[in-house]
């Protein structure tokens, strides 16, 4: 199992690192320099990319290397994959006999892969690399890449540093690299160069990526399905986040924003576990960037699907195509601000401290934080993260649902302020529901999960028409200007016609919410 942790670099700061403060002391011997070139092998149809794995070749001088490479899991820039190596005579084509012997020999005996094999894409890069200890006895490999990845015409630069684990604890890495952080301006990689190789090879435009399901077995700890599902969070967001920095489709804010709330979540559930205290640091980090980039998302909901729906609704005139290019310069501003958030040192430093305190099944990390011994723990009722996965989420999804069946009785007649925590306990109830779903049979979470999504919906139609009004007075505030009476009408009445009508349907959600039987019991 390959285990290595992806630090982007630009290329005028890649010597800072090899002479970082930080490796003083850690080198176990010299560092050593050498060529790498690497070609990529697949089907015209990339069949193997779609099964999850990579064959590559390399040669570094007289020496070739054939490796074949699984799709693993990528979080917070720490790769996780299984990596299979050969020594290979010459630099041709892979030796496919070799792959016989392994568990992806029926892969490789199909004959329309075997014989369309060629290669695709290519990385030719110079390494330096040295191996570093750490005091508990941890070894890592430090390898500092500068180059480019090409596919025909096209090209992109490599320029990154890789710790690769060789012995002891994954958490070292981060530690390591927060260090680094602190002097050199970083970004954690969430591609290999495999897959930004294969991006380069198919030509075709990223898409923002919605979250994938979590694989739970029984047999996890509580500890080590919250250590899983934090990652599947966290990947979420870095997969949204090139998006986010270049892409004008407001969809990677969006995606990139489930993920965070899908991680603040899952860090209550570890908070239900360890106390409150023993979170709190990042849960507090992670409110700074919700914060950061939720106007941005607002402003994109008003600009994109409420006044978009109006234009197209009634007609508005000239006044409201006014009031919109208005809006537009407000809402670009809070992009902007967004988009520094993630860019900046702070958000890196984030996502080194999730990375480094999740990176243990029983989150020790954490454990780290919590009071003195002295101090009595605050209180929490539950299993705790060594029990059982099964056991840890009937609790928490007990615990959700009759809090949102406690408040949302009364969303009819409540303040919008009341719907508000509604909505929230809604939604944690399905990111729980989510999380933990593959522990249970679909036939009894999908009914379930369905009624919820229905009844979420509606509270957050509900809470759009509370933002739209809060965001015209801002836009008051920003542009010194009053919005235009017939555009306040119109985008009010507009918002109070569909706040009656999720009303409307609101009864019949709930009825079918509290019809839907918890499928965890």
């Amino acid at each position: 199992m390959e285990v290595e942790l992806k630090l982007l670099v630009a290329p005028h700061d890649l010597a800072r690192i090899e002479r970082h403060p930080a490796l003083k002391g850690m080198r176990r011997w010299a560092s050593r320099r050498e060529h790498l070139a690497t070609v990529y092998y697949d089907t015209p149809d990339f069949a193997l990319a779609r099964e999850g794995v990579a064959l590559r070749v390399r040669r570094s001088g007289e020496r070739s290397v054939q490796t074949l490479k699984a799709e693993g899991v990528a979080a917070a820039g720490l790769h996780a994959r299984e990596e299979l190596e050969w020594p290979l005579v010459g630099s041709g084509p892979p030796d496919l006999a070799v792959l016989e012997e392994t568990p992806y020999r029926r892969l490789f005996a199909r004959k329309r892969i075997r014989e369309r094999l060629q290669p695709v894409f290519t990385t030719e890069f110079d390494r330096g690399a040295r191996m570093v200890a750490f005091a508990d006895g941890t070894a890592a490999e430090l390898a500092i890449d500068r180059g480019e990845i090409r596919a025909g015409e096209r090209a992109a630069p490599i320029s990154e540093a890789e710790i690769e684990l060789k012995t002891g604890e994954a958490h070292r890495l981060f530690a390591l690299a927060r260090e680094i952080a602190r002097d050199v301006p970083i970004r954690l990689g969430h591609a290999s160069k495999a897959e930004r190789g294969y991006a380069l090879a198919r030509g075709t435009p990223a898409v923002p990526q919605k979250a994938r399901p979590v694989v739970l077995e029984g047999p996890l700890s509580a500890g080590a399905a919250l250590r899983r599902i934090a990652f599947a969070c966290i990947a979420q967001m870095q997969a949204n986040e090139e998006g986010l920095l270049t892409a004008r489709d407001p969809e990677y804010l969006h995606q990139f924003r489930v993920g965070l709330r899908r991680l603040r979540s899952c860090l209550g559930l570890a908070g239900l576990a360890l106390g409150k205290p023993a979170v709190a640091g990042v849960a507090a980090e992670l409110r700074w960037l919700q914060n950061a980039l939720g106007p941005a998302r607002d402003w994109d909901v008003l600009a994109t699907e409420t006044f978009a729906t109006l234009a197209r609704s009634v007609d508005a005139g000239t006044a409201l195509k006014g009031f919109r290019a208005r809006c537009a310069r407000i809402r670009r501003a809070h992009g902007e601000a967004a988009r520094e958030a993630v860019r900046s040192p702070r958000y890196t430093a984030l996502l080194l401290a999730l990375g480094e305190q999740f990176a243990h099944d029983d989150l020790a990390g954490f454990v780290r934080e919590a009071p003195p011994a002295d101090e009595a723990p605050p209180a929490h009722h539950g299993p705790g993260l060594a029990a059982p996965v099964a056991e840890f989420a009937a609790f928490v999804l007990d615990r959700l649902d009759k809090r949102l069946r406690k408040r949302g009785a009364e969303v009819p007649k409540a303040t919008p302020e009341a719907r508000h925590q509604a909505r929230i306990a809604a939604k944690k109830l399905r990111y729980a529901t989510e999380f933990f779903a593959a522990l249970f049979p679909k036939k009894r979470v999908g009914p379930y999960l369905a009624a919820l999504e229905q009844l979420q919906d509606i509270l957050g139609a509900l809470n759009d028409v509370v933002v739209a009004d809060r965001l015209l007075g801002e836009a008051v505030v920003a542009t010194k200007r009053p919005v235009p009476e017939r555009v306040d009408g119109l985008v009010r009445g507009w918002m109070a016609a569909v706040a009656m009508n999720e009303l409307a349907g609101f009864k019949h959600a709930w009825r079918g919410f509290e019809d839907a039987k918890p499928f965890w019991h």
